[in-house]
């Protein structure tokens, strides 16, 4: 049997789930894949075993070594890697893939014994790796409530692949206190956790960014140990679950995968840089409360105890609208401050300030003028100062004179209205928004090609209080203009590829048609395959030959016949039916 044939039998065999675990595991992109055919050919080539060798263990290596020696394994060892598809049986024998041994002969742990060289004892002391993995995901929750409220409030395009412009990092690195790489990270963890989509080549807040502002420190601790759970899966899992407060993560997984990279693309790397985010790890030793995490036999707030810094509900308000939380607020306070102020500086003690627009921020999202201040007097114990009353009430004035509404007239995709003149003047002699090119069509309204979304959030980065109304009058939430996208977990965003590619699968092998034929054959061609080919002779018998096919032009198959050991060319309509032997 050949490589190709096991690898497409196989995967007719897979269930649904198992199919999309599988194309989610190997990391295959079934964008431009039609057929079983094509995933057969992605999953047998170089780059697929690349990308999966680092990420196989001791025993899965060890299994590997055996069958590519032509040694028995036992059923345990072909289970091992069955799931992932690196080994098949053709009849009583284990085999596996030459494509795979190539890449792991390049490594030379695979082709002569592994040592594992001891772990030195340079670690921290316990107290020391406890108190600073506190501190790293209180961080971590901190950053990534950040990074929510910076996408609501700003419009982040989609750079290059799913990335982000450096300006936008730029502003995220600002405002954490941290280098452009820790922003970069951030926007990555945030995407993998399910808190931000890209629709239209913008970057948008999912329901679970939602969720998670309004989520308790326990429970947002509670959401990053399960991401890391999912991560390492499940038999990671149960081995970590036995690790000792103090090990070295970083040496027991150099140990256990011997041909890991610890790169941070890497599925290892990620492993050790996630540890050390979600405070599992410091300096990549384990933390007292790293197994119990991954046990969830407890509330993991309550396992950090005093490493992870205790929330209150005070702030200091100062006349120059800077409010001062000396220490963490609690997520139900910090949510409703965020909503009508802006960020200076966050840590243990964060600086937020009052402006114009954060105000008007949170009059979109439905508070009123007298609860801002009911939240600000509560919160600082103390009357209101009077340059902030006289903020407010400004903020309150101004606060729907300049509105954004969608157009359908002509190439105008967006109406600006105002019933100040002076001010629709300003906005088509300011020099900042000369790319929109405003049209003039009233005294009280402009127009503009573009969409609503971008002239809203074009308008609020140079410091004008716009608003956006839908077609009833009503005011439309920032958080509902940043919200239309539905998270999708790992897998499940395969899903639709996969059902795409069982359908093309199915008609193929029921209609027979010649595109399928020609498929085939092209397949077997580039990788130099063996076909079975059903012929209808002159006399109405059907004889079957086994070819190596070289090319097909001209309605003709040409290849070698391996048991004649001659060249044959077959008119196309002579076949009645072609199979990978």
């Amino acid at each position: 049997m050949s490589e190709l044939k096991a690898l497409v039998e196989t995967l007719r065999g897979l269930s649904d789930q198992d199919l999309r675990s599988l194309v989610a595991r190997r990391l295959v992109s079934l964008n431009n894949l039609d057929d079983f055919y094509d995933l057969a050919e992605a999953l047998n080539s170089s780059k697929s075993y690349s990308a999966i060798v680092g990420s196989l263990g001791r025993n899965q290596l060890a299994a590997l070594s055996k069958i590519s020696k032509d040694e028995q394994v036992t059923d345990e060892e072909f289970e091992s890697l069955k799931p992932l598809l690196l080994a098949y049986r053709d009849r009583d024998k284990v085999k596996t893939f030459a494509a795979l041994l190539d890449q792991l002969k390049q490594h030379r742990a695979f082709t002569r014994a592994l040592m594992v060289v001891p772990d030195l004892d340079d670690s921290p002391n316990q107290d020391t790796i406890d108190r600073n993995a506190g501190l790293a995901a209180f961080s971590t929750m901190q950053s990534l409530t950040e990074l929510v409220f910076d996408v609501e409030k700003h419009l982040i395009r989609e750079v290059g692949k799913g990335g982000v412009g450096l300006p936008d990092i730029k502003r995220l690195a600002g405002t954490l206190g941290k280098p452009n790489e820790a922003a970069k990270i951030t926007y990555a963890l945030a995407e993998k956790l399910g808190f931000t989509a890209i629709n239209n080549s913008r970057h948008f807040l999912t329901g679970k960014a939602l969720s998670w502002l309004e989520a308790t420190q326990s429970t947002r601790l509670e959401i990053l140990s399960q991401h890391f759970v999912a991560l390492i899966g499940t038999e990671l899992q149960k081995e970590f679950a036995e690790l000792t407060p103090g090990t070295s993560l970083k040496a027991w997984l150099v140990g256990h995968f011997p041909l890991a990279e610890l790169t941070s693309g890497s599925r290892i790397g990620q492993i050790v840089q996630t540890s050390e985010l979600l405070g599992l790890t410091f300096q990549e030793h384990t933390s007292s409360w790293f197994a119990s995490v991954l046990g969830a036999s407890e509330n993991i707030e309550k396992l950090m105890g005093e490493n992870i810094p205790v929330v209150q509900d005070r702030v200091i308000l100062q006349g120059d609208g800077t409010i001062i939380a000396p220490g963490p607020l609690t997520t139900g306070l910090e949510s409703v401050i965020r909503k009508f102020a802006s960020t200076e500086s966050i840590g243990l003690a964060s600086t937020y300030r009052l402006t114009s627009l954060s105000i008007c921020h949170g009059l979109e999202l439905g508070l009123s003028i007298a609860e801002i201040s009911d939240v600000l007097q509560k919160a600082s114990g103390k009357v209101i100062p009077q340059p902030i009353e006289y903020l407010l009430r400004e903020v309150a004035t101004r606060f729907g004179k300049l509105v954004i509404t969608s157009s359908e007239l002509g190439d105008h995709r967006s109406n600006i209205l105002s019933d100040d003149n002076l001010l629709l003047t300003e906005l088509g002699n300011d020099q900042r928004l000369r790319p929109f090119s405003f049209s003039r069509l009233a005294a009280d309204r402009l127009a503009c090609r573009f969409e609503p979304s971008v002239v809203y959030f074009g308008l609020r980065e140079c410091g004008y209080l716009a608003i956006r109304k839908d077609s009833d009058g009503n005011v439309i939430s920032p958080i509902e203009t940043t919200n239309p996208v539905s998270e999708k977990n790992l897998v499940d965003k395969w899903t639709d590829a996969v059902e795409r590619i069982l359908k093309a699968d199915l008609a193929s092998r029921e209609s027979g048609n010649d595109e399928a034929m020609n498929r085939q054959v092209q397949l077997a061609i580039r990788n130099k395959a063996k076909l079975a080919i059903i012929v209808n002779l002159p006399d109405g018998k059907q004889i079957t030959i086994e070819l190596v096919p070289s090319s097909i032009a001209n309605g003709r198959l040409r290849g070698r016949d391996l048991k004649a050991q001659v060249e044959r060319t077959l008119p196309l309509s002579t076949i009645e039916g072609i199979t990978l032997a």
